[in-house]
């Protein structure tokens, strides 16, 4: 669904984003696939009257899982990888993997949206992966996991749910389908906690957009909203092995011989 009109974040947020400078404008040709670092924060509109002035489908479709892997963190320990990467990565990083919040990039604009009243944040994750062309790149799914009580999440839609995908084809391409469910309760009124089946309200977001590395972009929607972060990243070299100039036992190291000194009568 195409909007009509910009749903712009808070000036402060604005300006704190303001201060990220573009590294490169084209990606250069490299017969090896560069790794970057991604990482992606989405949050929800929660203020009085967010998107009542738009008209909604009833069923705006799912987004396709169709040969995507997991990669929020939830998701990554139901399949055995059961800690995220940590600070010191090795020479060949994992890809696809959830950083530890020490690596992610994002964390202050993180904090002003937990402040603000008018946005919620839903989904935040960094990891690494080598680019390649967008029509070859892997789609990954995210998901924001279910009630952690068990009867609760009987048969419970996922709060959010949808794919991301990035590739590289002169510029990099970012192309997201987020699909989102608002609870809300028998009078209209929307909540989280609720102790009886509720009825919901679902948005769905799709996007495709040509970026830069180094810059913050934010993807707009008037219940949605996503920064999202794209870096380069070098990987580590590994250190020069250091020559042991100490003597074997039984060496004796050899010192300059020295001619005798003759004396004149």
């Amino acid at each position: 669904m195409q909007n009509r009109h910009k749903y712009w974040l808070p000036v402060a947020l604005i300006l704190s984003l303001a201060g990220t400078i573009a590294t490169a404008e084209e990606q250069p040709e490299e017969e090896i696939p560069p790794w970057y670092q991604f990482e992606v924060l989405i949050f929800e509109r929660i203020s009085a009257g967010a998107g009542s002035t738009e008209f909604w489908p009833e069923d705006p479709g799912t987004p396709s899982r169709l040969n995507a892997i997991p990669l929020t963190e939830a998701l990554a320990q139901e399949i055995g990888l059961r800690e995220p990467i940590e600070t010191a990565a090795p020479p060949a990083p994992e890809p696809f993997r959830p950083l530890a919040e020490s690596e992610w990039q994002l964390s202050e604009q993180h904090q002003h949206l937990s402040r603000s009243r008018n946005y919620k944040p839903l989904l935040h994750v960094a990891w690494r992966q080598q680019v390649i062309e967008p029509d070859q790149s892997q789609q990954l799914l995210l998901e924001l996991p279910r009630s952690s009580n068990p009867q609760s999440a009987i048969d419970e839609p996922l709060r959010l749910e949808g794919t991301i995908r990035v590739g590289v084809k002169r510029y990099l391409h970012l192309e997201t389908d987020l699909l989102l469910r608002q609870w809300e309760t028998e009078d209209g009124m929307t909540g989280d906690s609720l102790e009886f089946r509720p009825a919901f309200r679902t948005f769905r977001m799709q996007s495709q957009r040509r970026m830069r590395s180094g810059e913050i972009h934010y993807l707009d929607h008037p219940i949605i909203g996503v920064l999202f972060l794209a870096s380069r990243y070098e990987l580590p070299t590994e250190p020069e092995p250091v020559e042991d100039e100490t003597p074997v036992d039984g060496e004796v190291e050899s010192q300059p011989k020295q001619e005798p000194v003759s004396t004149s009568s």
